[in-house]
């Protein structure tokens, strides 16, 4: 990655396939058209793609084995919806745009609002197995790249990490944090913390927060200073109501104001999680040049 080029990343995957008038509310989110219609996954990856997204990322945040058994997928199910969450991506993607495999936390099986918050009661051993066979079924599909994604939780992405460093150790790889406060991830830890953990892997291409709201970012991104780049992919400030399953709350978007702010802090990688569609992301494109 150049220090000084912008690349624009995709925005909420869900909100694209929403734009087609698909239904995914089940436990598997949009995971569950990876195995039902994988074409409409491809026609939203496109969406982004054709508003100027360097890289996508696939719809892999939901799955996992433990989630896919607790709505009677067979293991052979989950594998599937893995490698065509890659293959969706690969065959919306131009030549040079990047596919980014999603990499969820522990706590989005459990359709709670847990990655929002983390601590989840359980032991390492629990989560380590958890990720364990995904991520060997994630690398097996062949991405340009993880994406560790709306992670709450320090004692998490490390376990992650050391999985990845022992089956992948030249899989490039950002790691982006749910954040509650400025400088406070969502399971307690600090935002310097965190970039001190992905400083210690020679594959980290960034650190960084989505899924979280506008005010918490600037402040948070000033709280540090690393030699990573930063990865910043908000959500359109909204908040997540676990017993609607929706987004509640006026949405708000990022401004040229926030985007120059980002980039001057450090931005490197920047698009949109939830809320974010096609034009939003081709708005942010043209404003980060």
């Amino acid at each position: 990655m150049t220090d000084t080029r912008v690349f624009t990343l995709d925005g909420g995957l869900s909100t694209a396939l929403d734009a087609q008038g698909l239904s995914f509310d089940g436990p598997m989110w949009t995971g569950e058209l990876l195995l039902s219609n994988p074409d409409a996954v491809t026609t939203a990856h496109r969406s982004f793609v054709d508003s100027g997204a360097d890289i996508i990322i696939t719809g892999s945040y939901q799955l996992s084995f433990e989630g896919g058994g607790r709505v009677g997928w067979s293991d052979d199910d989950v594998e599937r919806a893995l490698r065509n969450s890659t293959a969706a991506a690969r065959l919306a993607a131009n030549d040079d745009t990047l596919v980014a495999a999603s990499i969820g936390p522990y706590g989005a099986h459990l359709n709670d609002g847990s990655e929002f918050r983390g601590n989840y009661g359980v032991s390492d051993v629990v989560i380590r197995e958890y990720h364990d066979r995904r991520l060997d079924f994630l690398l097996e599909t062949e991405p340009d790249l993880l994406a560790l994604e709306t992670m709450p939780d320090l004692t998490e992405v490390h376990i992650l990490l050391d999985l990845l460093e022992s089956r992948s150790p030249d899989m490039p790889f950002w790691v982006s944090f749910t954040v509650s406060e400025p400088g406070t991830i969502s399971g307690g830890g600090t935002f310097v913390d965190a970039c001190l953990l992905g400083e210690n892997y020679a594959n980290a291409m960034a650190v960084g927060i989505n899924c979280s709201p506008l005010a918490v970012i600037t402040p948070t991104l000033a709280s540090v200073e690393t030699d990573l780049p930063f990865v910043v992919y908000p959500n359109a400030g909204q908040t997540w109501d676990s017993d609607a399953m929706a987004w509640v709350g006026e949405p708000e978007f990022a401004t040229q104001r926030h985007i120059d702010e980002w980039v001057n802090l450090g931005a490197r990688i920047i698009g949109g999680c939830c809320g974010y569609g096609p034009v939003d992301i081709g708005g942010q494109r043209s404003s980060s040049g």
